[in-house]
């Protein structure tokens, strides 16, 4: 059997033709595959030449995939993890690998989980990089075109992904301490009273709490909207305000700011917290150990036990 046609071609243009029609820009792809534009608009007129085929055209929404290319990405996906994991061996070796990982999470995840899993990969694994992305609604479908390798998000995800619970936690109430509340349980009617800072994260809402209300025929009055933890408590230590947070983020941030935590109503419920990644990377080694990493963080520092 003839491998004329693979004879001379670097295998890492394919990698940089999934980039580009995931990303769909030049730029974008280049950023993420740490080239510069110039050598990334090359390994795209290479691409072009190689299958005969312009791949990416301009429309009024910007560039979209041809035909072609939506053929090769679907056999690149299916192709490429076989191809690292015939490339890697097997067995992987955290102490010798070079590999980058992408990951979307929240700042709540990122300063409960990050610091000792940063901690742990830096003695295991001491060239392997993480990439933290923020969240927001393309998180999911970025999994799907391996955009992500790994996701943090709470209670649950699309069927067609995988999941794995790394720990429960609890919602807490921050407000400035010396708040009208006082100190008697608070109760559902007393928290809709006051007005609300809130977290955005995906989709402008925090999805937990608004969803146990919105079930309840009920919703809070927000009175400020923050994408930042920290700046939010601050706010709220001069105002009369009720920030609702994970239980982990508030002992953090009563820490560094003039406020008190008050346990919410019953009716806001317990949370899990799940990593979330695509099927095709179950059998992957590295990632693998990388979910591993995370979930014996959890484990160790005690998260799977906090309520």
């Amino acid at each position: 059997m003839s491998h004329a046609h693979i004879r001379g071609i670097d295998l890492s243009l394919l990698v940089a033709l999934q980039a580009l029609i995931e990303e769909r820009n030049v730029t974008h792809a280049a950023e993420r595959m740490r080239l510069s534009q110039p050598a990334m608009s090359r390994a795209f007129n290479r691409l072009r030449e190689i299958f005969g085929d312009e791949l990416l055209v301009r429309t009024r929404q910007g560039y979209e995939p041809t035909h072609r290319a939506l053929h090769l990405y679907a056999e690149l996906d299916r192709l490429l993890p076989r191809l690292n994991g015939l490339l890697r061996g097997s067995s992987f070796d955290p102490a010798r690998a070079t590999d980058t990982f992408r990951i979307a999470a929240t700042d709540y995840a990122a300063s409960v989980l990050f610091p000792e899993v940063v901690a742990r990969m830096t003695k295991l694994a001491p060239r392997v990089a993480l990439e933290i992305v923020a969240w927001d609604e393309t998180v999911f479908r970025r999994l799907e075109t391996n955009a992500l390798d790994l996701a943090l998000w709470v209670n649950a995800a699309p069927s067609e992904l995988r999941t794995q619970v790394l720990f429960e936690d609890r919602f807490m109430c921050l407000v400035r301490k010396d708040h009208d509340l006082g100190h008697k349980p608070l109760t559902l009617e007393r928290y809709l009273a006051y007005p609300h800072a809130l977290v955005t994260l995906a989709h402008q809402r925090q999805g937990v709490v608004d969803r146990v209300l919105e079930e309840k025929g009920l919703q809070r009055r927000v009175q400020l909207r923050s994408p930042y933890f920290a700046s939010a408590a601050w706010i709220i230590e001069r105002s009369d305000m009720i920030l609702t947070v994970p239980r982990g983020l508030a002992e953090r941030l009563v820490t560094i700011s003039r406020t008190r935590m008050l346990k919410p109503p019953i009716e806001i419920t317990e949370f899990r917290y799940i990593q979330v990644w695509h099927p095709r990377l179950d059998s992957d080694l590295a990632h693998q150990w990388l979910r591993g990493v995370f979930a014996e963080t959890a484990f160790a520092n005690g998260l799977h036990r906090r309520r």
